[in-house]
């Protein structure tokens, strides 16, 4: 089981960090505005109406988060096709939390995975083999659904030195295969399900943060919580 008190203390000293603000500052506004998009049921910000939106305020705060660093890629011009490409997956999920992963159908996580993955990758495609770098497929999403760690090497440091947490699976490199991807967050889905303490103090922070507990950002709180 995740420690509450060292939960709560990792949350509060990052977030309260002058070196962290501006990162919590651009995905608060950002989760606040998915909120106030989403809140209503009817749409959302891979629509048609609110892609190029979303685009655009990602394009500006995700090269500053370094997710396509190290290999040059296109990504101003494949990640709007991407997002494009992912939309009606996107609404498909969306509706699910980390706590309900194990019910999410695999075929829309499987073409959000394949299509955000693509963007950094050389030749736009390696379905023959299927293993990405996670961090430009999990950045976007953590944002976009929230229910996702980045997995930058801070997080899998950390994770892995998380004698409390016990992952059945050891944490990988920057590359990773969907199933590791998917067995890694199913891990975390029973850890939480499991922490009733855990899951209301994520519900308050919700409430605090973001004025809304209709979407509650488990991925980001744990990415707090490993970095």
């Amino acid at each position: 089981m995740i420690d509450l008190k060292g939960f709560n203390d990792k949350f509060e000293s990052t977030r309260t960090s002058c070196d962290f603000e501006k990162y919590d500052r651009e995905y608060n506004d950002f989760w606040q505005w998915k909120i106030a998009t989403e809140k209503n049921g009817t749409s959302h910000i891979l629509d048609g109406e609110h892609l190029p939106q979303t685009c655009q305020k990602l394009l500006n705060i995700l090269p500053g988060w370094k997710t396509w660093r190290g290999v040059q890629c296109k990504y101003q011009k494949l990640f709007p096709i991407a997002l494009g490409n992912i939309s009606t997956a996107y609404n498909e999920i969306r509706k699910y939390s980390l706590l309900e992963f194990a019910t999410i159908p695999e075929e829309p996580l499987k073409l959000i995975w394949h299509e955000l993955g693509r963007v950094k990758e050389e030749f736009g495609c390696r379905r023959d083999r299927g293993d990405y770098f996670v961090i430009p497929i999990c950045k976007p999403l953590m944002f976009l659904w929230g229910q996702t760690l980045p997995f930058d090497s801070r997080n899998r440091e950390n994770i892995k030195g998380d004698s409390l947490l016990r992952l059945e699976i050891r944490i990988l490199g920057r590359r990773w295969y969907f199933c590791e991807w998917k067995r890694v967050l199913t891990d975390f889905n029973k850890k939480l399900s499991a922490n009733a303490e855990l899951l209301s103090y994520c519900t308050e922070k919700a409430k605090e943060i973001y004025k809304s507990e209709y979407a509650i950002p488990y991925g980001r709180f744990l990415d707090i919580y490993y970095f």
